[in-house]
């Protein structure tokens, strides 16, 4: 640690890093009200019916998962980005082979004629 390396600093995958660390620290500050609110509406649900509000349960569940990778994220414990970026369940969408499939290509009128 004697001496700064500068191709490190100038590199822009760290630059675009910071960026979007930024960007999930602010989605994770504005969204902790929502959290409180899923977690009174819950609540409620709870006294009143004394079950948990399944649909509800699910978005927690997937904010959870969110959550999470936000974290993971904003302390470097892994180098996927969050969702959108990778699956909620953490799996890299960039990894994904896309197939082309075929297409057929269309043939003006007049090529048609000289094929026949």
């Amino acid at each position: 640690m004697d001496q700064i390396n500068r191709e490190e600093i100038t590199k822009t995958s760290k630059w675009a890093r910071l960026v979007y660390m930024l960007i999930y620290a602010f989605i994770f500050n504005f969204s902790i009200p929502f959290l409180f609110g899923f977690a009174l509406i819950q609540f409620v649900f709870f006294l009143l019916t004394g079950n948990v509000n399944e649909p509800l349960s699910r978005v927690c569940s997937w904010l959870l998962k969110f959550y999470n990778q936000i974290i993971s994220y904003l302390l470097f414990q892994t180098e996927l980005p969050p969702f959108p970026f990778t699956d909620i369940d953490g799996e890299s969408s960039s990894d994904e082979v896309i197939e082309d499939s075929e297409i057929e290509e269309e043939v003006p009128a007049e090529d048609k004629e000289e094929t026949s």
